[in-house]
This record gives C-alpha cells, sequence and structure tokens, in this order.
C-alpha cells in the first residue's frame, strides 16, 4: 500500500463538484439499463395506477436528471403589503 492510513497523495483531497467514480459509474450503468429497456420499462409504466407511475417517474429521475441546488433570493426595500395596495390604487 503507498500511502499510510489516513494520509493520502492528495492532500486538499478532490475538488468540489467533481463526483465519485464508483457514484458516476453506477448512474451511468443504470442510466444505459434505462436506455436498453425503455419497451419493457414502459410496458410496466403502462399497467401502474396513477399514484404509482407518479412515484416511478419521480424515483427514476434522480438517475437522469441532475438535482438543481437550492438558491436564495435576497430583495431589497421590501414593499409591505400597505405600501403595496397604496401603489395599486395609485395605478
Amino acid at each position: 500500500m503507498p500511502f499510510k492510513k489516513g494520509i493520502s497523495g492528495n492532500i486538499q483531497g478532490r475538488n468540489k463538484g467533481i463526483p465519485n467514480k464508483i457514484t458516476q459509474n453506477v448512474r451511468e450503468s443504470i442510466k444505459a439499463f434505462i436506455e436498453c429497456n425503455t419497451d419493457t420499462l414502459q410496458a410496466t409504466f403502462d399497467q401502474l395506477e396513477p399514484k404509482d407511475k407518479i412515484k416511478y417517474y419521480i424515483d427514476l429521475l434522480p438517475f437522469i436528471v441532475p438535482k438543481l441546488q437550492s438558491t436564495q433570493l435576497e430583495v431589497q426595500n421590501m414593499m409591505l403589503g400597505v405600501e403595496i395596495e397604496g401603489f395599486i390604487v395609485d395605478l
């Protein structure tokens, strides 16, 4: 083993946002499986109840579409409800 336990060759570690190699391989395998079995998956989907169809669809999404990161919106000079009403009346 080239490194001592707890010490790696890269002190800074993996760059932020770079996926784990195993995770990337698993995602690619699942995506390839879905692409190769579209007909079977569609037939299975067609036999499901409506609520199960939604769950089925939602469960598959994370393997194909990347998750969006949440964002924070900062609003400056917010108007109060009374000010908004006055502004609308003025219009």
